[in-house]
């Protein structure tokens, strides 16, 4: 009995290697995987060029990375930009020193000034507002300009709302505040009198102060606008000194150069120096016509 049983079950094991065994001609066909079994994404490329973990990955045999590629034409492009960014800033500025000088003389020959003035046409860029022929801001400055017999200093104007006619022939101005001053050694060398000193007094008078041979004295002279650019200095109080002894002084009128038909002597003041004027005007118009 033990005998049949153990022979049954050795048949039994050899039936079932048999059936785990390949088919005859199957080999071992059955285990290849086709193509398609396989993933078709590419692989990354190790290392990576630019410091980071991957380099990119590969178009196909011999292909450049594709991340590398892209940040090349990113570079190129911002590269190009601040060239003609650059390039744009130099021909702007370049226009407006041109135009600066032009108007200058425009400046000059309106106001027949002596020398051309200092002109700064502000605001970036001007390329735009010259295209528009509108300016928003100019400035004008000279250090000095000769006013009949005396000299003023440090002329400042700022121009607001200026647009062109017919190029730089002309210009209208919205507004005009200018200011300059006449110091008191102009006035005192203008006078011609020797050892003369002059000092403020209050907002329009002055101290006139002669120092002779035998005696010293002091009077007041007073500074009034009698025009839209002229100002008269005259003694009021001479103080016991001879009006002969003050010279052109005892009543001096002084022509401000430089004022076009629009603007006009806005007031005066003393200071410490000189003589401040203060110029102003609306809707003024310059042309050399």
């Amino acid at each position: 009995m033990d005998t049949e049983l153990a022979a049954e079950a050795r048949d039994q094991h050899v039936i079932a290697f048999a059936e785990s065994c390949p088919a005859p001609g199957r080999g071992l066909d059955h285990l290849a995987a086709t193509v398609s079994d396989y993933p078709t994404q590419r692989l990354p490329i190790q290392p990576g060029d630019n410091g980071g973990p991957y380099g990119g990955y590969y178009d196909g045999p011999g292909g450049r990375p594709r991340r590398s590629r892209g940040r090349r034409a990113l570079i190129i492009t911002i590269v190009t930009l601040v060239v003609l960014a650059a390039l744009f800033v130099i021909a702007d500025r370049a226009a407006v020193r041109i135009a600066d000088s032009k108007f200058a003389s425009q400046v000059q020959s309106q106001g027949h000034l002596s020398d051309k003035p200092s002109v700064d046409i502000e605001g970036f860029p001007f390329l735009t507002q010259l295209a528009a022929r509108e300016f928003n801001e100019v400035k004008i400055s000279a250090p000095e300009e000769q006013a009949g017999p005396v000299e003023i200093r440090n002329l400042q104007a700022t121009m607001h709302d200026m647009k062109l006619i017919n190029g730089f022939s002309g210009a209208h101005i919205g507004s005009l505040n200018g200011t300059g001053l006449i110091t008191f050694a102009s006035l005192a060398k203008a006078a011609n009198v020797p050892g003369l000193k002059i000092s403020a007094l209050n907002n329009t008078e002055a101290k006139v102060t002669v120092d002779l041979d035998i005696i010293s004295a002091s009077g007041i002279a007073r500074v009034t606008k009698v025009g839209d650019n002229k100002l008269n200095i005259a003694i009021v109080n001479a103080g016991g000194i001879p009006l002969s002894a003050l010279g052109g002084l005892n009543n001096m009128t002084i022509t401000i150069p430089g004022v076009p038909v629009g603007l006009k002597l806005a007031s005066i003041s003393m200071t410490s120096q000189g003589i401040l004027i203060h110029i102003t005007g609306h809707n003024v118009t310059l042309s050399n016509s």
